[in-house]
């Protein structure tokens, strides 16, 4: 799982300095917000949060077809997601890893989230990525809707290890907004040593 992660890391940095490079606004969300402020754990997938919009889909296309030819890239897709403020996804051929592109949204959270990403520092690179409060609230979201567990378990991860450095206020305004209520209060209730 360390070379696995290792070579994430790395495929982070070549997207992540892609990205910058090409000037296109973007966030790390998902899996790797979640390992980053809470625990290490396998993903099979990187996700980031992108901000391109209709005028942009004829750039965005030439963008990512400059990627060199180990990635997957589908053109189509791209066009369909920005014009759906939807998703749309690369793939590593020689590691079968996928890149999941999510297009910026009109929704309040969304916004609000996109504008509070932080610069971090992974493998000596600096990075922008959704903040601590931000990966619990979103993880919450997807637990509502989906019921799966991993989702809650690392909320409940990166909760426990960022607690004393959390934005409590603004975490219990959105979740109150979004009604999470019930499960953020399972959070602290969670034997997270049973996932360790």
């Amino acid at each position: 799982m360390a070379s696995e992660s290792n070579e994430q890391a790395e495929l982070l940095k070549i997207i992540t300095s892609f990205l910058k490079k090409n000037r296109i606004p973007y966030m790390i969300t998902g899996a790797w917000s979640a390992i980053f402020y809470g625990r290490p754990r396998a993903s099979h997938d990187l996700d980031f949060v992108v901000e391109l919009h209709q005028k942009d889909i004829a750039r965005a296309i030439r963008i990512f077809n400059k990627l060199p030819q180990t990635f997957f890239v589908q053109p189509d897709a791209i066009l369909e997601a920005i014009g759906q403020q939807s998703m749309f996804n690369i793939i590593h051929l020689p590691t079968t890893l996928k890149f999941d592109f999510w297009i910026l949204s009109d929704d309040q959270f969304d916004k609000s989230r996109f504008k509070r990403r932080i610069k971090v520092k992974i493998l000596n690179q600096l990075m922008e990525m959704a903040s601590a409060e931000d990966t619990i609230i979103q993880k919450l979201r997807w637990y509502k809707m989906g019921k799966i567990e991993k989702h809650l378990v690392d909320a409940a991860f990166v909760y426990k290890v960022q607690k004393d450095s959390l934005d409590t206020n603004y975490l219990a305004d959105w979740v109150k907004k979004l009604g999470l209520g019930r499960y953020f209060q399972r959070l602290a209730r969670i034997n997270l040593e049973e996932y360790l």
